[in-house]
């Protein structure tokens, strides 16, 4: 069987087979006829009545059908339900479901005790998720400020619209966590492209710096600088590791060669720079807006 899947004003429809998960995990009962050797032989205990084939995948979306089979009732929220619409999780997300006002607790799995509102549900295939809104909004309001962040941005590049979030606030007056998924999309840029740049520009808009925009366009070169003021013609390039490559390490000399001829200050942060030398990383920001004149 295969169903079509639709996920308005992220992507277009198409037809996907159900998850298989949905007949890969077994609950205890189902496998009381196997030999208990064989059982463990061929499955691994997922959590207590939960298994899953030895050799099936157990990457967050597989775990959290799988954890779905134990509360029919239940809906994927947060990362489980944006893995759906193609938004990579973050590193160490766990399964997440939405279980209503009671439900038992289990090993590996974040519970939502909440009743969540039938025309939020959606079935993608075959699974109940939360709808990309409510997805959102869940990540908003249950993890930190800066992981909000970074997952409202990942949907607004599945192009999930700002404007509909803003509306789904509104009708969301009241709920609990509504004032902090406010601050969230506050700071969540439509521009960002990645969780490290968003990371930098939230660090140093804390620092002090609040003119600067991310992903702008040096149209006379033909580049786009990670993040910048073009008023005061300041670049901050984040250095991913791929920029560790020699022949994109020369690509990127070029391209800083060729900012700097047209009078840009380039400052380049990296994953190791911008946990170990943040203090740095401010006083050289500081220094180039001094040399334009700007005292910070």
């Amino acid at each position: 069987m295969f169903v079509v899947v639709i996920i308005s004003g992220m992507n277009r429809p198409r037809t996907v087979p159900p998850h298989p998960a949905l007949t890969l995990a077994k609950l205890s009962h189902e496998l009381a006829d196997l030999p208990r050797r064989t059982r463990e032989r061929e499955f691994v205990k997922v959590a207590d009545e939960l298994w899953l084939p030895s050799t099936a995948d157990r990457d967050l979306g597989t775990l959290s059908v799988a954890y779905s089979r134990l509360y029919p009732a239940g809906v994927l929220t947060g990362w489980s339900a944006a893995s759906f619409y193609g938004v990579a999780p973050e590193y160490g997300a766990r399964p997440e479901l939405c279980v209503g006002p009671h439900g038992r607790a289990r090993r590996g799995l974040v519970l939502r005790r909440y009743s969540m509102p039938p025309d939020e549900v959606r079935v993608v295939r075959g699974v109940r998720v939360t709808s990309p809104l409510w997805t959102a909004f869940d990540l908003a309001r249950f993890n930190s400020h800066l992981i909000g962040v970074i997952a409202v941005e990942k949907f607004y590049r599945r192009d999930l619209s700002r404007a509909a979030l803003g509306r789904k606030l509104d009708a969301l007056a009241g709920t609990w966590g509504v004032a902090r998924a406010r601050r969230v999309f506050a700071d969540a840029d439509t521009r960002a492209e990645s969780p490290p740049e968003s990371e930098l520009r939230l660090f140093l808009r804390d620092a002090g710096f609040t003119d600067l925009i991310p992903q702008v366009d040096v149209l006379e070169l033909g580049y786009r600088v990670d993040l910048a003021d073009p008023g005061h013609k300041i670049a901050i390039e984040y250095e991913g590791s791929y920029h560790e490559d020699p022949a994109q390490l020369t690509r990127d000399r070029i391209r800083r060669n060729r900012l700097q001829a047209a009078g840009w200050i380039v400052i380049e942060v990296d994953r190791r720079t911008q946990w170990a030398q943040r203090e740095a990383i401010v006083g050289q920001l500081r220094a180039a807006y001094r040399l334009r004149g700007v005292a910070c």
